[in-house]
């Protein structure tokens, strides 16, 4: 699938024509200095790569260039254009997408069997005003890339592989839209475009969520509860003596002889009375035990003292980034709005303790009343003040034992998942033990050494030097994609640090970028690349040679080769002049020079 046409409905917009074979150029002819407020990154040049990503049904939020900026209305001052995106598939046939910027989460799609004519939109859609989710799975459909088939994931994953923005030169494997994320976002994709098979690592990585969502459980437990799982026997032993000491207090109690009083007084009245006094005792122990826990939550402040991170990195002599800052404030911000949101529900929850409390107090209170009003008919004081004190022991003790098997019944608990993440631990045993299988025979791997074959090969065209990929297997048994290595050229056994600076990475991912287009050109896949300001501040030899391999790949691996550069950034000849594009590679042609030079036609 190759970019076939860009255009919109505003005619100030410079629509574009894609070569579909050789080079499509996106120049910019930039006459201010770099240092200028106006310089080239206003024209439009990565703004383009963010329009395409955008049509090939990318979600867009008030971060977006497309929505950011409003006129006074408050609408974006993008409000009524309609972009239009013509792809030729692979099967021959042009596909044309449609995303109206006033409505961006409606998309409408219609196929014919050759290119509309100049930059007119078709006069009827096979789909039109498609939900976002349904016209990414049928733009799936119509693309019919065969790496796609009966995967979890659609073409999206690799799109930005194929449209390489300045910000994703950092890493070959882990473009910046992933950066923040999770490794399962990105890995098991990675792992199934190398050849291998990545439904195994995603399975690890599952398995690890599981267990790691276990553990937190587990801690949130015990330091709720304050119990330790070795205490578990200890607290069986204390149940049992609780049990024993109750149980010869109730004896005490059930051997008052009050056969001289009136016994239907004492059975229906003093015993039911008691046996609510008893069961409003636990309760008000449990419900006290509650609100305890409640005003210790509500008095855990959040602290993080931010004056303190930036004087160690003073004490240091460390840069403290400002973004990092930022960073930093926005975590405390957001952990103070949640430890206020947090303190709200504890206060609400502490309040209907309370509440809930003051009313079996009360309920108490009566129960007492009448019991003394009963008992007040019993002539034997003594045996009075024996009852009260066995039933004040009663009580205390069937609120420790309470107490003690709520502590236990944690601790079961606990045992419970931790048994449950050993059989998870268990069940992925084969899964690393594929992996491992895996890399111990990474050579028998025929797509994996068909892409750093030619990945080597053409770095070592573009900067002569040795390059490799490899991968290995972590510590968690996860594989890690560690970078790309260059080698010297005296000794091949020892590896640079050229692989860390940005020349480096940025043509690192270069020769990674075609290596896959070209390993999978013998199938239904992408086609293209884009590559942002690929030129920029790289040695003139590195350039020409790029250039003299693109042209000759392109050919031989059918795939269309977008960059864009500067005037500045273009290679030069012997006599340092530079050399230009010729009017064939160029597509489209930007300048600085007033507004009707840049991609929109406008300046925002």
């Amino acid at each position: 699938m190759k970019l076939s046409k860009l255009y919109c409905n505003d005619s100030r917009f410079k629509n574009i024509k894609f070569n579909l074979k050789g080079l499509s150029v996106i120049y910019a002819d930039v006459v201010t200095k770099p240092d200028e407020k106006k310089n080239s990154h206003d024209l439009g040049k990565t703004k383009l790569a963010e329009l395409i990503d955008f049509l090939f049904i990318k979600g867009i939020d008030k971060k977006s260039f497309l929505l950011k900026i409003t006129r006074e209305d408050g609408e974006s001052i993008f409000y009524n254009h309609t972009f239009y995106l013509e792809l030729l598939l692979n099967s021959g046939k042009y596909l044309t997408i449609k995303r109206v910027i006033s409505s961006p989460s409606k998309v409408s799609f219609t196929l014919l069997d050759q290119t509309v004519e100049k930059f007119n939109p078709p006069q009827t859609w096979d789909v039109e005003d498609l939900s976002f989710k349904q016209a990414k799975k049928e733009l799936a459909n119509y693309l019919a890339l065969d790496f796609f088939k009966n995967k979890k994931y659609d073409y999206r994953k690799a799109i930005n592989y194929s449209i390489r923005m300045q910000s994703d030169y950092e890493d070959v494997y882990k473009l910046s839209k992933y950066k923040g994320g999770t490794d399962y976002e990105w890995k098991p994709f990675m792992f199934d475009l190398l050849g291998f098979n990545g439904n195994i690592l995603a399975a690890k990585y599952k398995n690890d969520e599981e267990r790691e969502t276990i553990k937190i459980f587990i801690d949130s437990l015990k330091n709720e509860y304050s119990v330790k799982v070795e205490d578990r026997d200890d607290i069986v032993a204390q149940i049992k003596l609780k049990e024993s000491n109750t149980a010869e207090v109730e004896e005490q109690i059930d051997r008052f002889n009050f056969y001289e009083q009136d016994k239907q007084l004492i059975n229906s009245g003093i015993e039911d009375i008691e046996r609510t006094i008893s069961d409003l005792n636990s309760l008000s122990y449990q419900i006290n035990f509650d609100i305890d826990k409640l005003q210790r939550s509500i008095k855990n402040k959040f602290a993080f003292n931010l004056d303190k991170v930036s004087k160690v990195f003073q004490e240091a002599e460390l840069y403290f980034p400002e973004q990092l800052k930022e960073d930093y404030k926005a975590l405390m911000n957001f952990n103070t709005e949640l430890t206020i949101e947090r303190n709200k529900l504890l206060k609400t929850s502490l309040s209907l303790k309370t509440k809930e409390l003051k009313h079996i107090n009360e309920q108490l209170f009566d129960l007492n009343q009448q019991k003394e009003t009963l008992l007040s008919y019993l002539k034997d004081t003594d045996s009075f003040k024996r009852f009260k004190l066995y039933q004040k022991d009663l009580v205390k003790l069937e609120g420790e034992l309470l107490q003690l098997k709520q502590r236990l019944n944690t601790i079961d608990r606990i045992l419970a998942k931790e048994k449950e993440r050993e059989e998870l631990h268990k069940d992925i045993e084969s899964t690393v033990e594929e992996l491992k299988e895996i890399y111990q025979h990474t050579e028998d791997n025929q797509r994996y050494s068909d892409i750093r074959t030619k990945f080597s090969k053409y770095f070592k065209v573009i900067l002569d030097e040795n390059a490799r990929i490899a991968w290995n297997i972590n510590t968690n048994n996860n594989v890690e994609f560690v970078p790309p290595k260059v080698q010297t050229k005296e000794d091949l056994t020892r590896d640079t640090a050229k692989d860390d600076g940005r020349t480096y990475k940025k043509m690192l991912c270069v020769a990674f970028d075609i290596a896959i287009l070209c390993a999978y050109n013998s199938e239904s896949y992408f086609r293209f690349v884009y590559h942002d300001d690929v030129l920029s501040q790289q040695d003139n030899g590195i350039k020409t040679r790029l250039i003299t391999l693109v042209r000759d790949l392109v050919t031989k691996c059918d795939f269309q080769y977008i960059l864009s550069v500067i005037k500045s950034d273009l290679p030069a000849d012997e006599e340092d002049l530079p050399l230009y594009f010729s009017s064939e590679d160029i597509v489209l042609n930007l300048h600085d020079r007033d507004e009707t030079g840049t991609l929109f036609g406008f300046e925002f």
